[in-house]
């Protein structure tokens, strides 16, 4: 039974085995056909996102305060942070220095000024004993100090030595007074506008002298009256967009969005070379919000918002059309492979911006 068995499992082996044996090759199947969609397929918009961007929200104007040398800062404020009117006196570098240099001032000028009106009274007492002699016929021809004839110049060189005094009397400290004021200046730190202001150091209501070393961060004061938002901008076909189409948008933890305009260029050098900024200004009532931003490093989307419509057409799409032949150039050149005629407004991150045909003229 069990050899029957055993023979009806290898003659059924056998006949599937020739069974293979006499099927024909495997079909090959065939690619599906590739199809190119019209433009009119896509959907019609004025606006496409070009990209994500890093960015930074800056103030109109903002000014790092550093201590000028070694030495104590006085401060005039209480709070580390605070909106403050312009000419305010916030701190004072040296004050107590700066006090010692005064007086000390004073009395070298005044010591100089009591020398110089000794010497400008010898200077005139000398002038009228000179002229008293040259009145005198019998005096005239006697010799001055043992040297000269009294006809000659005497009493010009004299004039002269005298009006040379009483020009440095007049002017006895003034040099260094305005050198000293020009110091005493820049030891008084005030708000040059309206403003804010930022203290880096431990200010408290009972701690308002604080020693520092040169160089030392005291401050920031910055113009927060307009607060724009600053992009790097490096591709050269961004920069060929006109820039009054361009708008930039960037999403709050609280889920409001805030939009801003294009306000201006800006070149700026960084890491030895100069680079093109652009500043987006936002609507007024924003202010609070941004003033909170300023400093931080944001991911905000650009956007171009064109004066005529376009097509808006996935790169996913227009991948999946050019069926795997994957060596173009550019999307300019795919564009007009797919599309004879067409015109490539836009290249976003997901979508390009194209124009039908005629449409663009």
């Amino acid at each position: 039974m069990l050899s029957r068995f055993v023979y009806l499992s290898m003659a059924a082996g056998v006949a599937c085995l020739l069974g293979c044996s006499e099927r024909g090759p495997a079909p090959v199947v065939e690619p599906e056909a590739v199809v190119v969609r019209e433009l009119s397929g896509f959907p019609s918009s004025t606006s496409l996102m070009l990209g994500e961007f890093q960015a930074q929200v800056k103030p109109l104007i903002s000014i790092p305060v550093t201590a000028p040398s070694d030495g104590d800062i006085l401060f005039h404020v209480e709070q580390t942070r605070q909106i403050l009117p312009k000419g305010t006196l916030w701190a004072e570098a040296a004050p107590e220095q700066i006090a010692g240099e005064e007086l000390a001032l004073e009395l070298n000028t005044r010591n100089e000024k009591l020398r110089l009106e000794s010497e400008l009274q010898l200077a005139e007492r000398e002038l009228e004993r000179v002229e008293f002699m040259m009145a005198d016929p019998a005096l005239r021809d006697l010799p001055y100090e043992d040297r000269v004839p009294l006809s000659t110049n005497i009493v010009q060189q004299l004039q002269g030595e005298l009006d040379l005094l009483k020009k440095q009397l007049e002017s006895c400290g003034v040099v260094e007074r305005l050198a000293f004021r020009q110091k005493a200046l820049r030891s008084r730190i005030e708000m040059p506008f309206d403003g804010e202001l930022l203290i880096s150091l431990p200010v408290t209501p009972k701690r308002k002298m604080i020693r520092v070393a040169a160089n030392t961060p005291v401050g920031t004061m910055r113009d927060i009256s307009e607060i724009y938002l600053h992009i790097i901008i490096r591709d050269p076909q961004t920069v060929a967009i006109p820039t009054d189409q361009l708008m930039v948008e960037f999403k709050r933890d609280s889920g409001d969005v805030l939009r801003g305009r294009f306000h201006d260029t800006q070149i700026v050098e960084m890491g030895n070379q100069d680079v093109l900024v652009y500043r987006f200004g936002f609507a007024p009532e924003k202010s609070a919000e941004l003033t909170a931003l300023i400093g931080a490093n944001l991911t905000c989307d650009l956007w171009v918002e064109a004066g005529q419509a376009f097509h808006s057409v996935s790169k996913l799409e227009v991948a999946r059309m050019l069926g795997g032949n994957d060596s173009f150039a550019d999307w300019r050149e795919v564009v007009e492979e797919l599309w004879p005629g067409a015109t490539l407004l836009f290249t976003g991150r997901t979508h390009l911006g194209i124009v039908a045909k005629g449409a663009a003229e």
